[in-house]
């Protein structure tokens, strides 16, 4: 009988042992309030806490996107697509290491709403060993907008988010139906780079950058074809 109990303990003590969380999570939050037209980038910092190096894994084990939202994750200069719902290749942490490789990334769109995205993070050589990690973006209307011209034809904000990556967003108020209202983007050669009209019921015009170098650019605004104002706007790879 004592032996029967010493072959129940030991296995009580292997099961436990089996799922024991060999890293943790640091600081990762479940809601994070965003804005309209950003690319967010949380990173999400992962703590080896045993005296062996790991291979991880990281999966996407499911999302709720907004309208015209898009989500997909990173580890460190690797980004993987929308489609990819698993890292290809495990990624070593050295023991009693911490690392912030991980991203996830969620280009918010133009409208407002919620994404909730949710990563499994877990140990190559013991699938048991896993973390599940639920984030819910709030994508809410940029509150502290910088209005850069105010007249009885037109109100309009400054173009966030500036410096840009991939793409901005103008917000703006047409106030006369018969004035013809446009933002040109152009180089520091003056060269124009492209050209977005204002239509009189409409509010938000997204500028993509996506296709240009990093540098200086400037927008500027038209109003019947006479320049009005012009902004700087900084494009970052």
């Amino acid at each position: 009988m004592k032996k029967f109990y010493c072959v129940i303990i030991f296995l009580s003590i292997a099961i436990v042992s089996a799922r024991a969380q060999s890293f943790e999570l640091v600081d990762a939050p479940n809601s994070i309030e965003v804005s309209i037209g950003e690319r967010v980038i949380l990173p999400v910092t992962i703590r080896n806490t045993t005296d062996r190096p790991l291979q991880l894994l990281v999966r996407q084990a499911d999302r709720i996107l907004g309208t015209g939202q898009t989500n997909y994750f990173c580890w460190g200069s690797d980004c993987f697509d929308e489609e990819t719902d698993r890292m290809p290749v495990s990624r070593k942490l050295d023991a009693r290491k911490a690392t912030d490789n991980l991203k996830i990334v969620l280009e918010t769109g133009l409208n407002e709403g919620f994404s909730t995205v949710k990563y499994q993070i877990y140990d190559r050589d013991n699938p048991l060993d896993v973390i599940e990690y639920e984030v819910t973006f709030h994508i809410e209307e940029r509150r502290n907008t910088d209005r850069i011209y105010d007249s009885k034809i037109i109100r309009i904000n400054d173009v966030y988010p500036n410096p840009v990556t991939d793409f901005a967003v103008v917000d703006y108020n047409l106030l006369d139906r018969d004035v013809k209202a446009k933002v040109v983007i152009h180089n520091v050669l003056g060269s124009i780079m492209a050209e977005y009209d204002l239509p009189y019921l409409e509010s938000k015009v997204k500028i993509q950058t996506s296709d240009y170098n990093a540098g200086v650019y400037f927008y500027t605004l038209y109003l019947d074809n006479d320049g009005v104002m012009t902004r700087k706007l900084i494009v970052r790879k």
